[in-house]
């Protein structure tokens, strides 16, 4: 590992514990639609944006009706302002994020935040939880055309650091970022947060060429490992 590369970051389920707060939210969202608190549905979509998720959510128990993609995104909307107000007191980083970002900045390896987030909910919750000096670029789904698992986004954050696609490395948590890191050709960290190892070691079904480079129980483990030189 060289200060030449640069380390791209999936947030949710990488840099922060926050998942539970996102299920949370679309416990209270779905309460109020009256539609069924389908958290095995919700659970299998990590990693994607949240008007696919309602999409999703409105084709399978409203399947007679027209629904519009700025309908699901108003939905959206509603999800993402009950994360923000309990992310306020619930959010936490996983160990060793912070001592990892500090070390990074040290060692002059720029850093990008890449998410299928909003960018709203990213910035807040990056200042709050005091990470935001230590991130060089944050990307999300405002910023980019085509989201996970399309290679988009981590082919836009590549040319931000006007670095090749092999002189990066991204975390992920989810099938569906894995999909689109290896897609732009990005070395790739596999990430036991929210999926099974079964799961993550074989993202694509049927592509077997797509597999994660490396796979940590934590990132904890993962900046261990960086910082030894063992990746």
């Amino acid at each position: 590992m060289t200060p030449s590369k640069a380390i791209l970051f999936d947030y949710d389920g990488v840099l922060v514990a926050s998942e539970p707060i996102h299920l949370l939210a679309w416990m209270q969202l779905l309460d109020e639609l009256n539609l069924p608190k389908d958290q095995e549905l919700i659970l299998q979509s990590v990693g994607k944006t949240a008007p696919e998720i309602i999409l999703k959510l409105l084709q399978k128990y409203q399947p007679t009706e027209v629904h519009s993609l700025e309908k699901c995104r108003e939905l959206a909307q509603r999800k993402n302002f009950h994360y923000l107000n309990h992310a306020r007191t619930a959010l936490t980083l996983y160990p060793g994020v912070l001592d990892g970002l500090q070390w990074l900045h040290s060692e002059g390896i720029p850093t990008a935040i890449v998410s299928n987030g909003r960018r709203k909910e990213i910035y807040e919750t990056t200042e709050f939880l005091g990470i935001r000096p230590w991130i060089k670029e944050i990307i999300t789904r405002d910023d980019v055309t085509a989201h996970k698992p399309d290679p988009t986004p981590y082919e836009y954050a590549a040319a931000l650091f006007e670095k090749s696609p092999s002189e990066c490395i991204a975390l992920e948590d989810s099938p569906t970022g894995l999909e689109s890191a290896l897609l732009a050709k990005i070395p790739s960290v596999a990430l036991l947060t929210n999926f099974s190892k079964e799961a993550l070691q074989n993202p694509v079904p049927g592509r077997g060429d797509l597999r994660p480079h490396w796979i940590f129980n934590s990132i904890e483990e993962f900046f261990q490992a960086l910082r030894a030189g063992t990746l």
